[in-house]
């Protein structure tokens, strides 16, 4: 949205209706980059919260606000028509979708390669959608029906549908580079985007230490996938991450040995490997490449650890994730760091290594918040100021334009 409504108290009570359109940025004569903005105050006046008998003006204010949000809509509408908006293209709307979708997402799994198959399978899902979409389509109604339609008709590769998880993680997905686009000049208007009820989140699942032996002792059909989760379980590391481990990332320094995680470039951190991860992956063969070479998609790795607990008579349903957070629970509970916890998830921040930690529910001295009480009570005054309003502002007339106010009723 080019043109905002905002709010702006008088000392009298009352609160004015201003207009503010940003028109791009420009660089001022010391090089800073500044926005460009035309504000103009409207002829209406909300009376405040109460009137001089004391009653709340709620329904007064509300008309007054709705007039003001349809002049606002006119204007936005005018300018976007009129093609008078200088760093907006016409022939953009029209552009193809998809290939602004590839480039977008090319530069997310690059910044975060752990989203690679959301990122897939959100494309995936929205060409099965709508093979052919431009800009022009990306409107309200197009973003309530593609919601719709995870919901109700997007099935996974097993035909199951899919579950309000991944269809909350699906649509975040869209929703952001939607917003992306519009912040590229790509949209003229931003379309609303249907609210969704969170979904409550499940405990995380980890595996207790004779649980892990009984994994460990029985019999799995695919022998790497085995390998590869009791390797996640010693390592910590994702499913994204071991798939493409190959032989060449190993680095043997006489007795030890250092895994360098190919997804974690720009970060350079040499991973060292346990006794425990050393004895799975044994002595390499002859030209070798892939550390566990008959890993499948995730689908049907699930359904082969599915099987394999079955019949180990583990309750819980296994994924990579579960190696996961049994992993953090271990050293958690032998009192490692949680500085050197961070390093070896791969987490950018230390908060997000404290996040999980909390979700699995373990108590521990190491997990006491940092900030203290004397820093809480010096940011008091901070957190309880409340902002000021100006008291008087510019008030520009819109130059640039022959827009005109559409005829106002009077409130009675």
């Amino acid at each position: 949205m080019r043109v905002h409504l905002r709010k702006l108290k008088n000392k009298n009570g009352t609160v004015s209706l201003r207009l503010d359109t940003f028109l791009g940025y420009y660089t001022d004569e010391q090089g800073n980059k500044k926005a460009r903005r035309i504000r103009e105050t409207l002829p209406l006046k909300l009376p405040g919260k109460k009137n001089i008998n004391g009653i709340a003006n709620a329904n007064r204010n509300e008309s007054i606000l709705a007039q003001a949000e349809k002049i606002r809509a006119e204007k936005e509408q005018y300018l976007l028509e009129s093609g008078q908006y200088p760093f907006f293209d016409k022939n953009a709307v029209k552009g193809d979708f998809y290939p602004f979708l590839d480039a977008y997402i090319k530069k997310q799994i690059i910044r975060h390669p752990a989203t690679q198959m959301t990122w897939k399978s959100l494309e995936k899902q929205l060409k099965s959608y709508k093979s052919v979409i431009s800009f022009e389509d990306i409107n309200t109604a197009f973003t309530h029906d593609f919601l719709n339609y995870l919901q109700t008709k997007a099935q996974k590769s097993t035909g199951q549908k899919l579950t309000p998880k991944t269809i909350l993680l699906y649509y975040g997905k869209f929703k952001s580079v939607v917003k992306y686009s519009q912040t590229k000049k790509q949209l003229p208007l931003l379309p609303k985007f249907p609210v969704i009820a969170p979904v409550a989140e499940k405990k995380p699942v980890f595996l207790a230490n004779d649980e892990v032996v009984k994994l460990n002792s029985t019999h799995c059909a695919n022998q790497d996938i085995k390998n590869a989760f009791l390797f996640a379980l010693y390592t910590g590391l994702g499913y994204c991450e071991i798939k493409g481990l190959q032989w060449k990332n190993i680095v043997r320094d006489s007795d030890q040995w250092l895994l360098d995680v190919p997804h974690r470039k720009g970060r350079p951190y040499l991973y060292p490997l346990s006794t425990q991860a050393k004895l799975l992956l044994g002595e390499p063969e002859p030209n070798p490449k892939l550390l566990f070479p008959r890993i499948r998609s995730k689908s049907e790795n699930n359904l082969m650890l599915l099987k394999w607990a079955q019949k180990a008579q583990i309750q819980h349903t296994l994924t990579f994730n579960v190696a996961k957070n049994t992993f953090v629970y271990r050293n958690v509970q032998e009192q490692k760091e949680i500085v050197l916890i961070q390093q070896l998830l791969g987490h950018m921040q230390l908060k997000t290594t404290q996040k999980l930690i909390e979700k699995l529910g373990i108590k521990n001295a190491l997990l006491k918040d940092p900030i203290s009480a004397n820093t809480i009570q010096a940011a008091e005054p901070f957190i309880n100021k409340k902002t000021q309003l100006l008291a008087s502002h510019k008030r520009i007339q819109l130059r640039n334009y022959s827009y005109t106010f559409s005829k106002l009723k009077t409130i009675q």
